[in-house]
């Protein structure tokens, strides 16, 4: 599973990576971190309501954009 992440997705995430940061993403993000950041939203939490991952969801696209320019 960890090749199959490594060889198609890594690269797409990278792709998706450079075009945002050219728009209003922040530079600097690691695929690899991002996967990591998204992987986390997966494990499941007992003690949150079920809008959590919504706000997880949020929160990680909020950090995205975190510092990048304004168009």
């Amino acid at each position: 599973m960890l090749a199959y992440f490594q060889e198609r997705l890594l690269p797409a995430l990278q792709t998706l990576l450079k075009a945002a940061a050219a728009d209003k993403a922040r530079g600097g993000v690691e695929p690899y971190d991002l996967l990591r950041a998204v992987a986390s939203l997966c494990t499941p939490a007992h003690d949150v309501g079920p809008d959590h991952a919504h706000r997880m969801v949020d929160l990680l696209i909020d950090g995205l954009r975190y510092g990048a320019i304004a168009p």
